[in-house]
């Protein structure tokens, strides 16, 4: 009896095993599968590889501290580690202070041009880096347009306007160019904040730099530190910029492309990495530690409308200010435009005006866009895949460790992309288990992971804002998961799934930083092709193809607003 009994135990066990849906579980498995194989392992890699010697060669049985030790011994790593801080410290702070003063003046003053201001205001994030790096040489290199007239006019006073080449040039690119985290995340502070608090500090007496000092300012902390950590965050890995102002003056994204190209000594570069990583996660606990000290809640239901400054004044300098700032912004993009009608640009003006550069487009760089797209678009599907599994997983299914998926999935966001390149170089260059060096798949797998947090935090808020009961009535009503999924959630989240998709598909369009360790002859790209040009003194070239690739992220980036109504800087939050 008793064998019978346990039999039937075991049979009813594995029938009820049989009927289960396992449907979800075998699909949850797949984006987890990836992360092991294509975020876990090569960060692993690149730790093993950073602690051992220089070379190429993995050596598990001596691991040492040696290539770390550079940055103690070696005068070009200390350097290139003093010039990273440098130049990402002194770019926030001035982000900051251009960004600030703009998101309050668009959210608080009364002033016309407000929509224009903030379409203008995303462009110099969406648009490739290098490229202003390269128009900042004609306007304000050693024979720029813009420092040739500036010299006239200070010259009589003592004073030279020294050229864009240098870390002052690095700071000053780098601050155009992210300032906009700063503008449109304080923009949307100083919109939400409730103006009751001030009202009511305004009727006991106090004036308004008091008011802004010790009020609106505060209330503001979280938003200018997500944006403060966000310029830090990409002005640390940035390559582009620095290869082209930085002269002799490297950074570390420049010193590890110089490692890997001219010694091929991964090791390296994989302690160089780690470095990055270091930094970049030490400021994100600062930048946590400061916040939470400074942290205000409005603790009332109650609101009223925004009061906005209406005095002639406030809004002739809110105008002024934001107009001068979107003209110095903006004066690289109007370079380029010039430039790609023109053979060069020597002394003051370009020469040779031609249609050439354009009509050169099809016949000689037909591959690199053939390549661009195909990595985009294939990249930009297996996304958003990919973020709408885990966005699911984490906020429906909820798993033990939900939260590490999330953070792991979070995580190459806050890479410098030049790190993600050395990691999967690490584990899968030269001869390993799975050889992809100079393949498209090792460019795919980059850009996935990179542009993956994009959908993820998109397909989030989505996900958020959808009661749970619709999907638990359906269940109820007898359909499994994946109809559940497919008829009901998949609607429903399909505007963020739409969102973050385009915005990955608009920035892979133009991303450097990962490919430039990572392309051969034959996966070469349009920005990989841009930023060779210009080294090449190709400029009326390398102009025609920028202005090619602005227009179609520009194209992009409209159709997303205008189709789906949402901001495009929503998507650049870190969650």
């Amino acid at each position: 009896m008793a064998a019978d009994s346990t039999r039937t135990q075991t049979e009813s066990r594995i029938e009820r095993l049989l009927q289960k849906d396992w449907t979800p579980y075998l699909i949850f498995a797949l984006p987890l599968l990836f992360l092991v194989l294509f975020l876990f392992w090569p960060l692993a890699t690149t730790v093993l590889r950073a602690l051992s010697g220089p070379g190429f060669d993995i050596d598990l049985g001596n691991l040492s501290l040696e290539n770390f030790n550079r940055f103690v011994t070696s005068p070009m790593y200390q350097r290139s580690l003093r010039n990273s801080f440098v130049v990402s410290v002194s770019s926030v702070v001035f982000a900051s202070l251009i960004g600030l003063p703009m998101g309050y003046f668009v959210a608080r003053v009364k002033m016309p041009f407000k929509n224009l201001f903030l379409s203008i205001g995303i462009l110099p994030i969406i648009m490739p880096s290098f490229i202003g790096a390269f128009s900042w040489v004609i306007l304000l290199g050693r024979q720029g347009i813009i420092r040739h007239f500036l010299n006239q006019i200070f010259m009589p006073f003592g004073i030279v306007i020294p050229s864009i080449y240098g870390l002052w040039g690095i700071i000053f690119a780098m601050s155009l160019t992210y300032f906009p985290f700063v503008f449109l995340l304080s923009y949307g502070a100083f919109s939400a904040a409730n103006p009751m608090l001030e009202e009511a500090a305004m009727m006991m007496g106090a004036r308004r730099p008091r008011i802004m000092r010790t009020i609106t300012l505060p209330l503001v902390i979280p938003s200018l530190g997500a944006g403060a950590i966000l310029v830090f965050i990409r002005s640390m890995g940035n390559y582009g910029i620095p290869a082209i102002l930085g002269g002799d003056q490297y950074v570390l994204p420049t010193l590890t492309y110089f490692r890997v190209t001219g010694f091929w000594d991964l090791n390296s570069a994989a302690a160089i990495a780690m470095v990055s990583v270091a930094i970049t996660g030490a400021a994100l606990l600062l930048q946590k530690y400061v916040i939470s000290r400074r942290e205000y809640e409005t603790v009332s239901s109650s609101r009223s409308e925004q009061h906005l400054h209406t005095h002639w004044l406030a809004r002739l300098i809110a105008v002024a200010y934001c107009t001068l700032v979107l003209i110095v912004a903006m004066l690289p993009n109007i370079t380029i435009i010039i430039m790609s009608f023109f053979e060069q640009w020597r002394g003051l003006f370009p020469t040779g005006f031609t249609l050439e550069n354009y009509l050169r487009i099809p016949r000689m760089v037909s591959s690199e866009i053939f390549n661009s797209l195909f990595l985009s678009i294939t990249a930009s599907f297996i996304t958003a895949v990919l973020g709408c599994m885990v966005a699911y997983i984490t906020e429906r299914r909820r798993p033990k460790g939900a939260v590490i998926l999330d953070l792991a999935v979070m995580a190459p966001f806050i890479l410098p992309g030049i790190v993600v390149s050395v990691a999967l170089l690490s584990a899968f260059s030269g001869d390993t288990v799975l050889p992809l060096g100079g393949t498209f798949m090792i460019i795919l797998i980059a850009f996935v992971v990179r542009r993956t947090p994009y959908v993820f935090r998109s397909v989030v808020a989505s996900l958020t804002q959808l009661d749970e009961t619709l999907e638990e009535s359906s269940m109820i009503m007898g359909a499994n998961w994946l109809y559940t999924f497919r008829r009901v959630t998949l609607p429903l989240i399909m505007s963020g799934i739409i969102a973050g998709t385009i915005l990955t598909f608009a920035t892979l369009l133009q991303e450097l930083s990962t490919t430039i360790l990572l392309y051969s002859a034959r996966t070469r790209t349009v920005p990989v092709r841009i930023f060779s040009a210009v080294q090449d003194g190709y400029f009326g070239q390398g102009a025609a193809l920028s202005v090619m690739l602005l227009v179609t992220v520009f194209i992009v980036v409209y159709a997303m607003n205008r189709m789906l109504g949402r901001s495009i800087s929503s998507s650049f939050k870190l969650g």
